[in-house]
């Protein structure tokens, strides 16, 4: 990497996870040619699956503690899949100490880096293929800085496994900004049209970007014309009203001792949904959270066919997090440490732990629900940055061939002694 050692390094990784419905708020752009897999549901790897699902838990849990945001309001989203995704890729440039936190916080029980990157594809492209009326779409691109050196090992798996677009670039050029923007835009269906803004740090030396794009309509369209206003009491105990969408059909339900959960599908074949849990009156959110939310793996697999009704409201929520001290608490100690992190697996040179660490891991996301369908979006930013070696000291020269000043101090007192000035040394 060129002359890295010289000067603050910033690397920023990227996850976008985008999806939207067709609906009149909500209108995406055409559909590409329905998509094939070229595998098989048994051909994903389980372990993963359940990997990323218990990450989930695990990190949504944290967010109680660390919620990310001061201003923490009545409402929170998070992508887990793409938070997931971005730091499996920046896991695959990891080492050391910093590798087995990372390991461990993701609950991979110490798969193989191959395995991962292999299972990665494998599930993305499921995904994609996962059913004919929904449009998945996946993307991944890697940009470099003009001259820098990256790990061909690292380039090689993020081609293979992810796909991945590989560019170098001058991030420092008036046009680089426009260029990865438009990036995101065409990857998400313009839902995400800024990743990155003017003027870019001149020391940024990589982007790595994941776009996921989603749109399905509800299996079973609300009809408008059954959308009413209908009071709503929020968390603190006030009463709004908000336009209320209402159906009657056959759902996946479960009726809990603490809560009760239906699942809305989306398109033909069913795989993708919405579950939407309601705490029991006697009960409350924060219960749930504390109590039932950990074993979500376990009580949505019970969920059965019942004829019954729901009245859901329309809503759309954006949010902001900064993930750092979630993560940590997780167990992801060493990446934040500039002297402990280990992230050389990224480069081509020899760097020593916290040499490059990352500075923050931030989390936008915004969704919204209508009676056609469902848009959601959410953008993962991991900033890593480098310390400055010393710099070899190079000689000076100090010439008083012109007027000066002087100061004499006493370091026991901090004293100022004596001060002057001299303009002309031949003068008495």
């Amino acid at each position: 990497m060129a002359q890295w050692t010289k000067k603050i390094i910033g690397i920023t990784l990227i996850a976008v996870l985008a999806g939207c419905s067709n609906g009149s708020s909500v209108s995406p752009s055409s559909s590409p040619p329905k998509y094939t897999s070229v595998y098989k549901a048994e051909d994903a790897n389980p372990k993963l699956s359940v990997a990323m699902n218990q990450f989930a838990l695990n990190l949504y849990s944290k967010l109680e503690e660390h919620p990310g945001e001061d201003d923490r309001g009545p409402n929170r989203m998070i992508s887990p899949a793409g938070i997931a995704i971005a730091l499996s890729m920046l896991k695959d440039g990891t080492e050391g100490n910093t590798e087995r936190q990372m390991d461990k916080m993701l609950r991979l029980n110490g798969m193989d880096p191959e395995v991962l990157a292999e299972s990665q594809m494998i599930l993305s492209d499921l995904l994609r293929g996962s059913d004919p009326a929904v449009d998945m779409r996946i993307a991944n691109s890697l940009w470099s800085a003009e001259g820098t050196e990256m790990n061909p090992d690292f380039i090689s798996r993020m081609e293979k496994s992810y796909e991945a677009q590989i560019q170098a670039i001058d991030f420092t050029s008036g046009q680089a900004a426009g260029k990865i923007n438009q990036w995101a835009s065409g990857h998400t269906a313009g839902k995400i049209q800024e990743v990155i803004r003017n003027p870019i740090d001149p020391n940024l030396v990589l982007l790595l970007m994941n776009a996921m794009y989603f749109k399905g309509d509800w299996t079973e369209p609300f009809e408008k014309d059954q959308t009413k206003d209908l009071p709503f009491t929020t968390q603190d105990g006030q009463e709004v009203v908000v336009p209320t969408m209402r159906q009657s059909s056959d759902y996946g339900y479960l009726e809990h001792d603490d809560f009760q959960a239906v699942r809305l599908p989306y398109g033909e074949s069913k795989n993708f949904g919405m579950t939407l849990i309601l705490p029991h009156e006697n009960s409350s959110l924060s219960t749930f959270k504390k109590q039932q939310l950990p074993k979500f793996n376990r009580w949505s697999q019970e969920l059965s066919q019942r004829e019954g009704s729901i009245e859901l409201p329309k809503f759309q929520l954006a949010d902001d997090l900064v993930l750092n001290d979630a993560l940590a608490a997780l167990g992801m100690v060493d990446a934040f440490s500039s002297e402990k992190a280990e992230l050389g697996g990224l480069f081509v040179e020899d760097i020593k732990p916290g040499a490059v660490y990352i500075d923050f891991v931030k989390h936008n996301t915004f969704i919204e629900v209508n009676e056609q369908g469902t848009e959601a979006a959410a953008v993962t930013v991991i900033g890593a940055v480098g310390t400055s070696a010393p710099v070899e000291q190079i000689p000076f020269e100090m010439k008083l061939d012109r007027p000066f000043f002087f100061v004499i101090t006493d370091r026991t007192t901090d004293s100022i002694v004596f001060m002057g000035e001299v303009g002309n040394p031949v003068e008495h």
